[in-house]
C-alpha cells in the first residue's frame, strides 16, 4: 500500500525489506510507505511474516537487507 493522497516525507517507509533466519526467508522484498496520520492494518495468515516485520520496523530484529526510515530517519 502506497499512499498517492498526502504529500511530504512519509512517516514510514519500508524498501526492498528481506529478513532471514538462517537459510528460510521470512520477508522478502517487502515495500511499505506509511503517511502522518495515516492508520494501516496489517493482516495474513499464521507465519506470513506480520509480526517479523513489525520487529524490524520497531528495531528488536535486525533485518538483512533493505532500508527502514521512520519520520525520514535511518540508524
Amino acid at each position: 500500500m502506497i499512499s498517492t493522497n498526502s504529500t511530504g516525507e512519509p512517516a514510514l517507509r519500508i524498501e526492498n525489506l528481506d529478513k532471514y533466519y538462517g537459510t528460510f526467508q521470512a520477508l522478502r522484498g517487502i515495500n511499505l510507505s506509511v503517511q502522518r496520520g495515516e492508520k494501516i492494518v496489517v493482516c495474513g495468515p499464521s507465519g506470513s511474516g506480520k509480526s517479523t516485520m513489525i520487529r524490524c520496523i520497531n528495531r528488536l530484529e535486525q533485518h538483512n537487507r533493505g532500508r527502514i526510515a521512520v519520520l525520514g530517519t535511518e540508524p
